[in-house]
């Protein structure tokens, strides 16, 4: 599926409305009514003459599928924020064509540093489909947008010009996963149980030199409001490096990086269960979702970003 980009004319305005005001792509934005032909000429007329943006039609095959969006440009290697929707709902593959599209043109025509771009949390197709095209979440503004009373976090994506050029778009242009039968393991899912004992808690405050006494002492602990002595965080959050480095990936995986977020206190002698989900797989690159529970309580989430090893273990590839 051959996808070019060319600019929006006037001639375009009449299919360009039609396909943003299609139920499920306004209610996907931060303006969901049905827009005005009035709305819609105040918008052309604004944006085409704005240099910091670029209105582009996508064309699948020399047919107009889409409409591509670049604002806030702020030049060569410089930053820009990107939206899309498709208009061609007939044809599976639309939204990737055009996603690779418009990363060729952002890097290689605009030649930006950085592209970013925003999705309500509502939309978790859109934010997972960016993330399997090797964008990386680097933020989550809590309720930041709100809709008929009901408030909703928004979630900010960006992808490095590095990162396309080195690692994303050789891999998306020199290989198939279907064609060359290499495993894609988005989707695929591991838990693990651990238990944080005393003489874990002890190994990690030496190697760390953290001795808070909360961790060793339950009177300090219930002093602080604990009901008994708790665990590190960031003891609780390590422990997915072993089980990466050991049951899958497997020797030779590299942590690239590890968000966490820490939601409830774990007390010293807990087995905890951990609970892995791979989000993207895109070349050697995994973005993992990481959580940890006790029982049926949430006490850390976060996510993992993972370098393969060049040969895997042969009980995971399979």
């Amino acid at each position: 599926m051959n996808c070019t980009l060319r600019e929006i004319n006037a001639e375009d305005l009449p299919m360009v409305l039609e396909w943003r005001n299609a139920e499920d792509v306004r209610n996907n934005m931060y303006t969901n009514h049905v827009i005005s032909i009035d709305e819609h000429q105040s918008w052309w007329e604004l944006q085409s003459k704005n240099p910091k943006t670029r209105l582009l039609i996508a064309e699948l095959d020399a047919i107009a599928a889409g409409v591509i969006t670049f604002t806030n440009y702020t030049g060569l290697e410089g930053v820009a924020t990107w939206a899309f929707y498709s208009g061609d709902r007939t044809r599976r593959g639309v939204g990737a064509a055009m996603e690779v599209a418009a990363l060729n043109y952002a890097f290689d025509n605009l030649q930006v540093r950085k592209l970013e771009c925003e999705v309500l949390d509502f939309n978790m197709p859109v934010i997972r489909f960016h993330l399997r095209h090797g964008f990386r979440v680097e933020g989550i503004l809590r309720e930041a947008y709100i809709r008929d009373g009901k408030s909703f976090d928004i979630y900010r994506l960006a992808m490095l010009k590095r990162d396309w050029l080195n690692i994303i778009k050789p891999t998306l242009e020199s290989r198939s996963r279907e064609a060359s039968g290499a495993q894609d393991f988005t989707g695929k899912k591991f838990s693990h149980s651990v238990c944080i004992d005393s003489e874990s808690v002890r190994l990690f405050a030496e190697t760390v030199k953290d001795h808070n006494p909360v961790h060793f002492d339950d009177s300090a602990a219930i002093e602080c409001g604990f009901a008994t002595r708790i665990s590190h965080g960031m003891l609780t959050g390590s422990l997915f490096s072993s089980f990466f480095a050991s049951k899958f990936p497997g020797r030779g995986t590299i942590y690239l990086g590890q968000a966490l977020e820490f939601h409830s206190p774990i007390a010293v002698g807990t087995t905890v269960e951990l609970k892995m989900r791979v989000l993207a797989h895109i070349g050697r690159r995994l973005l993992v979702e990481t959580q940890v529970f006790d029982g049926d309580l949430l006490c850390v989430s976060g996510q993992a970003n993972l370098l393969l090893p060049k040969i895997l273990n042969q009980e995971v590839a399979n």
